[in-house]
């Protein structure tokens, strides 16, 4: 999102202020915000309301997690541009931060009076989509194809709304679309891969081969690594299973050589956890937290089955993967100048109930239509002991599946830059799974009651004796819609998006269908126990 290109943003300031603006900025840029916030104290006398000086203050103040204070002056400046999107996706995402959902959503929509470009809407799509509001990041998409139906970015953008709203056969135009003009391909296959319950035809698969076989000079290293990993899953679904693990491997290889992962110090750290609160005292019995039911384990793992079921209740938002319990620790582990776990001995029931508080009200807006909300992110299962000390009262269901089976869905992925870097070797994927066990099993011990084990496999195989104990464990009365979960509306972000929307069916078993070639990930299986 832009601001206008006719726009001079440094009109109405003088020379030697441009000068302090730039030195200003360039601190920023080199991070000295100490330096940029002096040089901005004296712009701030000579030229307070000026819009980049107000802009440039918020960055500061944001950088001292200072919300409120970015918020107004966001808000000042943007209320001289209000055409610049720039401003307006600044103050929405400080909103955000600072847990004002309202004034998020109050920011878009007076966007959209302000949007005439298909770039303008197609920006307003991406800041719906970060503030959760799928069903607006899609109109808005809607807007922006329609005013440039040729636009590449746009079409990949509603693909990935509509895939999230469960419109498998738009998002698959889409990407076809994309395809066949040559623009954004790889990002466009692996999206198309991504739906799983869209087939690739033969035609299709032939090309993907093709594409992916280029020698690796001709494309960036990320976009080779779509490509190979959706043809891993074309190849899988085509039954071409040694084909599909052999390309699967090599993908793995070049995106563990992108993203290492550090297995001991993994180890170590879940380790410390254990120990943590093996010492510490065990949380009360009863106490607030009781509107949130904490879904974990690993990614594939039926979390989005699970959350799909729960949402189908009457009394419980789906509220998908929220970040809110590592922010929090990770501010207070800020705030002590030490890293969790380490400060856990020296926290005391108020500093529990503090941080319990906090999560409570930065998720609050999830709990706006119905009393109790989900929070799905797999791996707050290393949080589990600092969740029942915030929250007494919460749930948390460790969301398990065969090993093996979960393993291999991990390895066929390509997650986002940043996240779980251990699904990328067989090693990894062993070593982090030992380490979930271990805890997992600390946690039920420690926990009876509260951190419930659901397995995958007895969910699928018995739904509704399985759906009636899940319900039962969370504290939850009986409903028929939770056996019809399928069909819930909502917004899925997760590779699980289309597969939740069909019925109930028996476990799925691809790893069965690769026989020998994956016993080298069954022996590292067995190694652990699993």
């Amino acid at each position: 999102m832009n601001r206008p290109a006719s726009s001079n943003p440094l009109h109405g300031l003088k020379p030697a202020e441009v000068q302090q603006l730039r030195r200003a900025t360039q601190a920023l840029e080199a991070g000295d915000r100490m330096y940029a916030e002096l040089l901005l104290l004296d712009l701030a006398r000579s030229a307070p309301e000026h819009p980049e000086v107000l802009q440039l203050r918020a960055v500061c103040r944001a950088g001292n997690d200072d919300w409120e204070g970015a918020i107004q002056d966001l808000a000042r400046a943007l209320a001289q541009r209000p055409e610049d999107f720039d401003l307006r996706a600044q103050l929405a995402a400080a909103q955000e931060h600072a847990h004002d959902h309202a004034a998020v959503i109050a920011t878009l929509r007076e966007g959209e009076a302000h949007a005439t470009t298909s770039a303008d809407w197609l920006g307003l799509s991406f800041e719906h989509d970060n503030a959760g509001e799928p069903a607006a990041a899609y109109g808005a998409v809607q807007r922006a194809v329609a005013l440039d139906p040729a636009a590449p970015l746009a079409r990949l953008q509603r693909a990935r709304c509509a895939t999230a709203l469960g419109h498998g056969d738009v998002a698959a135009a889409d990407c076809r679309y994309l395809i066949a003009r040559g623009e954004l391909v790889a990002h466009a296959w692996w999206t198309l891969a991504d739906l799983k319950l869209v087939p690739l035809t033969t035609e299709e698969l032939a090309q993907l081969e093709a594409q992916a076989a280029a020698p690796p000079a001709t494309m960036p290293a990320e976009e080779r690594l779509l490509l190979r990993f959706a043809l891993g899953a074309g190849l899988e679904s085509a039954g071409r299973h040694a084909d599909a693990f052999r390309v699967l491997c090599a993908a793995n290889d070049a995106a563990r050589a992108a993203r290492p992962w550090d297995a001991a110090a993994f180890a170590r750290h879940v380790d410390a956890i254990q120990a943590a609160f093996a010492a510490a005292p065990p949380p009360p019995q009863d106490g607030p937290g009781r509107e949130v039911i904490f879904l974990v384990g690993l990614p594939r793992s039926g979390t989005t089955l699970v959350e799909q079921i729960l949402a189908s209740h009457s009394q419980v938002e789906g509220a998908s993967e929220l970040p809110y319990l590592p922010q929090l620790l990770d501010a207070e582990s800020r705030r002590r100048g030490k890293p969790f776990p380490n400060w856990v001995a020296d926290a005391s029931d108020a500093d529990w109930r503090r941080l319990g508080d906090a999560y409570l009200r930065a998720s609050a807006r999830w709990r706006a239509a119905k009393p109790i909300a989900t929070d799905k992110l797999p791996e707050n299962w290393l949080y589990a002991g600092a969740v029942l000390r915030m929250l007494p009262g919460a749930r948390i269901v460790d969301c398990r599946r065969d090993p093996v089976e979960t393993a291999w869905s991990c390895y066929k992925q390509l997650f986002g830059p940043g996240m779980v870097h251990f699904t990328y070797s067989f090693d990894g994927l062993a070593a982090y799974w030992r380490a979930y066990d271990v805890l997992a099993r600390f946690w039920a011990e420690r926990h009876p009651g509260r951190f419930i084990v659901q397995r995958y496999e007895d969910l699928v195989a018995d739904p509704q004796a399985g759906i009636h104990a899940l319900l039962a464990a969370c504290g939850l009365d009986f409903e028929p819609a939770c056996l019809r979960f399928h069909e819930t509306p909502r917004a899925i972000r997760t590779p699980s998006s289309l597969q939740v929307r069909q019925p109930m069916r028996a476990a799925s078993t691809p790893a069965q269908r690769y026989g020998p070639l994956l016993d080298p990930l069954r022996d590292r299986f067995a190694a652990t126990g699993g």
